[in-house]
């Protein structure tokens, strides 16, 4: 009996003692804290609008698509129908902005990479800094670059 009275003594003394620490409030943000945060939070804005102008300066990039240059090499194709797969983020006017200048035309290598750049500078204006514009291996002598 004195044991267990001896047990619940001390569990009693630790509870009081203890319980100070678990009534300990966090102090609110000083003036100085808040300044430090608003000061972390405007650099870090400042480093992404850096960021962002340093994607829009990318070399070579075009504002508006240009139509085809002759074909430097013999081997081009006569391109009627070019579709883009995929291009879930662009609208059917911005699909056809992108592809009129290169339709019914004589496309080589340099012009298609060409259609590609301007299609992928469309998605850096957008935002869409991961994405890209690729071709698969196909057959062009048919007129259709899907």
């Amino acid at each position: 009996m004195y044991l267990h009275a001896l047990k619940t003594a001390l569990l009693l003394s630790l509870a009081i003692v203890a319980a100070p620490a678990f009534a300990a409030t966090v102090p609110a943000d000083t003036p100085g804290v808040q300044d430090l945060i608003r000061d972390r939070q405007d650099r870090l804005l400042e480093e992404q609008r850096r960021r962002l102008d340093e994607l829009k300066e990318l070399p070579g990039k075009q504002a508006t698509p240009v139509a085809p240059a002759t074909p430097e090499d013999t081997r081009c194709f006569t391109i009627s129908r070019i579709e883009l797969k995929g291009a879930d983020s662009l609208s059917p006017a911005e699909r056809d902005a992108l592809i009129k200048p290169f339709q019914n035309k004589c496309l080589g290598v340099a012009q298609l990479n060409d259609l590609l750049k301007t299609i992928t500078d469309h998605y850096l204006d957008k935002g869409l800094v991961t994405t890209r514009a690729y071709l698969p291996q196909q057959d062009l002598s048919t007129g259709d670059l899907p």
